[in-house]
């Protein structure tokens, strides 16, 4: 009783300035907006197509973007896990390097490399794999791949912890109980290591649901996301109860994915042992 209530007041300075900063403004607007306007912004969003489009093509560019960070970072992540190498160290200072580079810089970055003159265009002109440049930038597909490269470290980092607290022992009594390899992974680490995916994925995908620089500058003005729409309506449209209307609806969108995960997974999860891996 006593470790649970000095845990308890360890957490209370975090709690009270997420309270005070956070959770307070957001309810004051939320107040405000509906009392200015009723619920007349949320019904004109959910009315025109032009915005369910912007909430679809948000929601696809994140599910996308989570699936392929998942897809390229879990054997990363497990290669890092089970690695005595020296490249280990090495890996994780690459990993760890983008985080001191703003996501503005990396975008820039990647305009440079994906534009029409752009490093991509001239490398394969050059193989002669194409005639003419491919049109990339400024597209769908440039801002999923930007995604990725700023948001895969946080898929591996929340991967390595999970896949580094399995017993490689539960690995070799599989192996020598006849299974596969493939059959090892698919029954024993897989399933394990299922607390570190659903907390990757989730942060993944949150952040990708609000980011803002990589899809303005790798989309272009033409393509528009949530985020990218909050702004719009402050700046140019000077609409701030449309403004609210979106920033609460993706709020909501953000916790109804993770409460279908929770819900989803939590029969799962308490079969497998409560995720006390994670």
């Amino acid at each position: 009783m006593e470790r649970k209530r000095s845990a308890m007041l360890l957490a209370l300075p975090a709690a009270l300035a997420l309270f005070l900063f956070f959770v307070c403004p957001m309810v004051y607007i939320l107040v405000k907006t509906i009392g200015e306007n009723g619920f007349s912004d949320f019904l004109d969003f959910f009315s025109d197509p032009f915005y369910l489009d912007i909430l679809w093509t948000t929601v696809r560019v994140s599910l996308l973007s989570t699936a392929v960070s998942l897809i390229l970072g879990y054997p990363t992540a497990y290669y890092m896990a089970r690695t005595r190498s020296r490249l280990k160290n090495v890996m994780m200072i690459i990993i760890l390097f983008p985080f001191l580079v703003s996501a503005v810089v990396r975008a820039y970055g990647w305009m440079v490399i994906l534009g029409k003159n752009g490093l991509l265009n001239q490398l394969l002109e050059a193989i002669g794999l194409i005639s003419d440049p491919l049109e990339i930038l400024n597209t769908e597909t440039a801002v999923i791949i930007g995604m990725i490269h700023l948001l895969i470290p946080y898929m591996i980092l929340s991967l390595i912890g999970v896949l580094q607290s399995i017993d490689p022992n539960v690995e070799y009594a599989a192996e020598s109980l006849g299974a596969s390899p493939f059959e090892t992974f698919l029954k024993v680490v897989f399933p394990l290591s299922l607390p570190g995916i659903i907390s990757g994925c989730v942060l993944v995908f949150t952040m990708s649901m609000t980011s803002y620089a990589t899809p303005k500058l790798l989309g272009g003005s033409k393509f528009r996301m949530m985020a990218t729409m909050v702004v719009q309506e402050i700046n140019v449209n000077f609409d701030w109860g449309a403004a609210s209307a979106i920033s609460y609806i993706l709020m909501a969108a953000i916790l109804l994915a993770q409460l279908i995960i929770v819900l989803g997974t939590s029969r799962y999860m308490k079969r497998m042992g409560g995720g006390k891996n994670a």
